[in-house]
């Protein structure tokens, strides 16, 4: 009999920084087929069923499961909610998420979904950060290559990996700075230029130009980058981040199936 449960992986995040510690916790689930996205339906606030309801396009009905999903379970850790049709994730004014629950004071969540893949943060409003993933794509390298500054096509130049790994590594870092500005990739690109690159470890650490009071954190795994922007001033617990990803990367190169 099929598992129609999603593969999960979920850990709390530690930053330590200049005024103190905070916590995140970040999850990434991945769904095998579409029996595994109707699933969580189940899993829908009443509210958010009646969207649900109405959406007619397989792509946009796979994103808004998936992400809603990845956004319960990453905030019902933090909350200890256990019931996730409880908790609605309503959208603002400009797309931006925001939690809708008694217990969720100041909590915020962050909410990015490529192909079968969905993932979130679920952080507190006084540390403010952003995650995205994309998939690498040869295809794709001659659109992002024209978003980018001639400042970022040097740094590509000095860097060890192949041009479409790192055109994509800095458009996520773009994207996850812009979800926490809660624009998206509505203003001048220009403004979230990347000024410089490093590697540490698995790692590849990035810094801003223009908003240079953040940074950004992104990894490779499988045929994907995945990039959390946190303010500059934090330390964000690498491994750990490193390790949801691992996971749920052997789950899908292996369809081992991950519960936590």
């Amino acid at each position: 009999m099929e598992n129609n449960l999603s593969e999960l992986s979920i850990k709390q995040l530690n930053l330590k920084g200049k005024y103190g510690d905070y916590k995140a916790f970040m999850s990434l689930c991945y769904f095998p087929s579409i029996n595994h996205y109707f699933e969580t339906i189940k899993y829908l606030h009443t509210k958010e069923l009646d969207y649900y309801l109405k959406l007619t396009y397989e792509k946009r009905v796979k994103s808004y499961l998936a992400g809603r999903y990845a956004a319960k379970k990453a905030i019902s850790s933090f909350v200890q909610e256990e019931n996730l049709d409880q908790i609605l994730i309503e959208q603002g004014i400009f797309h931006q998420p925001i939690i809708v629950y008694p217990n969720a004071n100041n909590l915020q969540v962050s909410i990015t979904h490529c192909d079968d893949l969905g993932a979130a943060i679920a952080f507190p409003e006084a540390l403010p950060m952003g995650i995205d993933i994309e998939r690498i794509s040869i295809e794709r390298k001659a659109i992002l290559r024209s978003q980018m500054t001639e400042r970022e096509k040097d740094i590509i130049k000095s860097f060890p990996y192949s041009e479409e790994v790192m055109l994509t590594l800095l458009w996520t870092a773009k994207e996850s700075l812009s979800k926490i500005l809660k624009t998206g990739l509505t203003i001048p690109l220009e403004i979230l230029e990347v000024n410089m690159l490093e590697i540490k470890g698995n790692t590849v650490l990035g810094y801003f130009n223009n908003l240079f009071q953040y940074c950004v954190s992104s990894w490779v795994f499988d045929e994907y980058v995945c990039s959390i922007a946190y303010p500059k001033n934090t330390l964000l617990s690498l491994e750990i981040a490193q390790d949801v990803l691992n996971k749920i990367e052997q789950a899908m190169n292996n369809k081992v199936f991950i519960n936590k």
